[in-house]
């Protein structure tokens, strides 16, 4: 397969990175996802399997709230998968270069969204006279130029800096390598801390201690642990008005809404 062509297939996935926003959010633009469709595309899944596994835990807790722009997962996965196997490195070499991609990548894309702040006026414009084509083109414009960028991020970065990136890499001395890369193991488990964050309240970190104890003591394997898990919620949990949640109805008891927030 030439460069130009694995250039644009990989540009292609950088381009869905932004689109996958745009049909639902189905969450297709993770690492785990994206990290096998580049070794496809570069001829080596199984490492593709790898670096998207390493990958994904890392930025698993990296999610966009409010305000707060998380670091471009998507981009830094293709990115650093494709230079880690075209170079022939180990997946940590792609913790290596993951974090600065990403970052690199959400910076260049703040300077697109800042631009944004003008068409938005022209969308605001438009909602007042109630020109609904003209919102449409906007937001049209807007999510093309998005797709558009981060389709050239990765085009670019395939066609000019494969090379230039292995060369950099080479040039790193062994021992800032190793301490990179030990710091990098490090990064997936901050990123678990802070999915469970998020998760924690008074009710169930005792079934987090559970899981540690069996982790760390009993030296259970991954599916044993997600299998005690199923287990729990099924046993403990009442799935007897899930069709109402389904349906968008509170779950009540005596004429009063139950509030299960902890936090």
């Amino acid at each position: 397969m030439s460069i130009l062509l694995q250039a644009t297939l990989l540009g292609l996935l950088g381009a869905y990175c932004h689109l996958d926003w745009a049909v639902g959010s189905l969450y297709l633009n993770r690492p785990i996802v994206l990290a096998p469709l580049v070794g496809l595309i570069l001829g080596d899944v199984e490492q593709g399997l790898y670096l998207g596994a390493t990958l994904e835990a890392l930025f698993l807790g990296s999610v966009t709230i409010g305000t707060y722009i998380s670091p471009d997962a998507g981009i830094s996965s293709i990115l650093a998968s494709a230079f880690v196997i075209n170079s022939g490195l180990d997946t940590q070499a792609a913790l290596l270069l993951a974090v600065p991609i990403a970052v690199l990548a959400t910076s260049i894309q703040n300077v697109l969204w800042a631009f944004y702040s003008f068409t938005s006026k022209i969308a605001d414009n438009y909602a007042e006279k109630g020109n609904e084509k003209g919102i449409y083109a906007v937001m049209w414009i807007e999510g093309g130029l998005n797709a558009l960028l981060k389709f050239l991020m990765v085009f670019l970065a395939w066609i000019f800096g494969s090379e230039q990136v292995v060369a950099i890499i080479g040039m790193i001395p062994d021992v800032i390598l190793d301490g990179m890369t030990k710091a990098g193991t490090v990064l997936p488990a901050i990123g678990l801390a802070m999915l469970a964050t998020t998760m924690m309240n008074k009710k169930n970190w005792i079934y987090l201690l559970l899981g540690y104890i069996g982790a760390a003591y009993l030296k259970l394997p991954t599916i044993a642990l997600a299998l005690i898990g199923m287990i729990i919620v099924l046993t403990k949990f009442d799935f007897s008005d899930f069709k109402n949640v389904l349906s968008g109805n509170a779950v009540s008891q005596g004429g009063k809404e139950i509030d299960d927030n902890d936090f």
